[in-house]
């Protein structure tokens, strides 16, 4: 039988932990020990994301049988970064270190589960709130990621748990499909889109892909973004032109296809041409040497050039995160072939 993780903290200690972390200022000793707070806060919520999942993945596959449905945990290292950049942020105003996804094929799926699950009789976990990212309150993001959210609070029978959260997003494939998409762009480039930080172009992409995936669904189109489908696909293939997303995303799955599966730990270096749409990966032994490629790549001073150092374990917690990786990504892209054909044919 398994053996949950309760918590062991309050949530002050906590708390001290998150600023220890976000501040970094201080002694080796306290960092490890704000490290191993954090750790166990994180573990606790398996038992609460579990009797959550249960919950949800029933009531899903009543709504389709065929709906993904899929639950993990934010990793130690993500909740340790988000820390350091928002240094003020404690773990326990997260709602999403517990997390349920699930994946549906139509809007009027997604918003059936939504209705069912708000208004589930006699449940002990409770949806305290609900982030509709599809249509109001609050609307697309800005970036174009589209979802819906319900934060859970888990009440039931293990007093231990009350209070903890957990996030369900339920989401068309389509809108899966981008936000696999970002996640492939943000690993890969070492950029941060679902931040807002990167290429401007680039961002303005994944912001017109979002508002024609609305028109496609029916909808709030992204703020911002709110021009016919016509103009949003002309300015969709100037960008295209410009900074080759398409052509990335295809390089980058060549990539997970040859080396997700392997045991090795060694680094790759990408190097992408943009005017000419060239991607070369070099596969090196020892970090040092992909370090010194990158440096010397960077002395070229060329603006056609992207040059980035990973890790390649990290495609493999890519494929981790997103089983249906190829499936998403293939999507992704023949969503946005199909807008830039279509386009060319009515001009």
């Amino acid at each position: 039988m398994k053996k949950w993780v309760v918590p062991e903290n309050s949530n002050k200690r906590v708390q001290r932990a998150s600023r220890t972390i976000g501040k970094g200022t201080g002694t080796p000793e306290e960092i490890g020990e704000a490290r191993d707070v954090l750790s166990n806060y994180r573990l606790a919520h398996a038992f609460p994301l579990n009797a959550v999942t249960v919950t949800v993945r029933q009531r899903a596959l009543d709504v389709n049988p065929n709906a993904v449905v899929a639950e993990r945990r934010k990793r130690l290292p993500t909740i340790l970064d988000k820390l350091k950049r928002h240094p003020t942020m404690s773990v326990t105003t997260m709602q999403d270190l517990g997390g349920c996804r699930v994946v549906f094929d139509t809007v009027a799926e997604v918003e059936e589960l939504v209705s069912v699950l708000v208004d589930l009789p006699r449940s002990k976990n409770r949806v305290k709130k609900v982030y509709n990212y599809l249509r109001d309150d609050p609307g697309p993001r800005d970036s174009g990621y589209r979802c819906v959210h319900l934060v859970y609070e888990y009440g039931a029978s293990k007093k231990e748990y009350h209070g903890l959260r957990i996030e369900l997003q339920v989401r068309t494939r389509l809108q899966h499909a981008w936000a696999t998409a970002v996640e492939t762009m943000d690993l890969f480039s070492g950029s941060e889109l679902k931040y807002g930080k990167g290429e401007a172009d680039v961002l303005r992409f994944f912001v017109l892909v979002g508002s024609l995936m609305a028109y496609e669904e029916g909808t709030t189109p992204v703020p911002g973004a709110e021009g016919t489908r016509e103009e949003l696909a002309a300015e969709l293939a100037r960008l295209e032109t410009n900074v080759g997303v398409l052509e990335r995303l295809r390089g980058y799955a060549a990539i997970v296809g040859e080396h997700a599966k392997t045991d090795r730990r060694n680094t790759l270096t990408l190097e992408l041409w943009r005017t000419e749409g060239q991607l070369t990966v070099t596969v090196h032994e020892t970090l040092a040497a992909a370090e010194a490629r990158i440096t010397e790549l960077e002395a070229l001073d060329n603006e056609d050039l992207d040059a980035v150092l990973i890790n390649i374990a990290r495609i493999s917690q890519l494929r981790d995160a997103y089983p249906n990786y190829y499936a998403d990504t293939g999507r992704f892209t023949e969503f946005v072939v199909a807008c830039l054909t279509d386009r060319s044919r009515m001009s």
